[in-house]
């Protein structure tokens, strides 16, 4: 906590994180510092790179000094979340609650039903970093590029369970955690083609869900499946304790 009471600020970083290690700030990062949150040598600020876990550290002329270290990084195998991007405003919403929320990775899916326009990479990537650094993950969600169906299935991890978020009525209540990494896909706003769905659901991986009653938007539907991921998730590691035993 800053004199001020403000929260020390936390940056994602490239550079290996280490005792005595000066990082280099970018540009951005120097004048966020400075203008916005009013930071000069010698104050402290959090970094992380997604590998070397949590440090504090000092600013100094460009860079800044690694103190010590305050998490050590933790296993981010977060549930990856396949979808079709709704608009701008609507499309940020969705990348950073899926952010907060643990989405390892983030793949925007065209379907028979998606509108332009297609959603970019790079700003995808900055939309993660930023909600990244703010709600204090250690690590930020891969943002691939919008592909197709069959592009975004074709080399599936055979082990990786796809819960097809389904608003027709079929699906059956998401009730567990899968015994290993899981996968969500949202559709459209005019919901699924009869074709992607017959399609769908004859793929082995793929376990069809209901996320309620109410038809959901793309961005609601993809935070309530997150949301309640994370909560079965956290049930189930309360249950069996941190060896794997049942928990007394």
């Amino acid at each position: 906590m800053r004199r001020d009471g403000r929260p020390v600020p936390r940056l994602h970083v490239s550079s290996p994180l280490a005792a005595g290690t000066r990082v280099p700030l970018s540009d951005g990062q120097r004048r966020y510092l400075a203008r916005v949150m009013r930071l000069g040598q010698g104050d402290a600020v959090r970094l992380f790179n997604g590998a070397d876990g949590e440090w504090l550290a000092r600013l100094g002329d460009g860079s800044a000094r690694c103190d010590g270290r305050l998490r050590a990084q933790t296993p981010g195998d977060g549930p990856w979340l396949l979808f079709s991007p709704p608009k701008r405003d609507r499309l940020r919403f969705l990348v950073e609650k899926a952010t907060e929320l643990g989405a390892g990775r983030l793949t925007p899916v065209t379907l028979e039903r998606t509108e332009p326009p297609a959603a970019r990479p790079d700003r995808l990537a900055a939309w993660a970093l930023e909600a990244a650094e703010q709600c204090g993950r250690l690590d930020v969600p891969a943002c691939r590029g919008q592909r197709t169906l069959d592009e975004a299935l074709g080399d599936w991890p055979r082990d990786r369970v796809l819960y097809l978020c389904d608003a027709s009525g079929e699906g059956r209540p998401l009730a567990g955690p899968a015994a290993g990494p899981a996968a969500f896909l949202v559709g459209p706003e005019g919901g699924f083609a009869p074709a992607e769905l017959e399609g769908l659901k004859a793929r082995p991986m793929v376990v069809p869900v209901s996320l309620g009653p109410h038809v959901l938007r793309v961005e609601t539907a993809a935070a309530a499946a997150l949301a309640a991921w994370q909560t079965l998730t956290a049930v189930a590691g309360v249950a069996t304790g941190r060896d794997g035993a049942a928990a007394p």
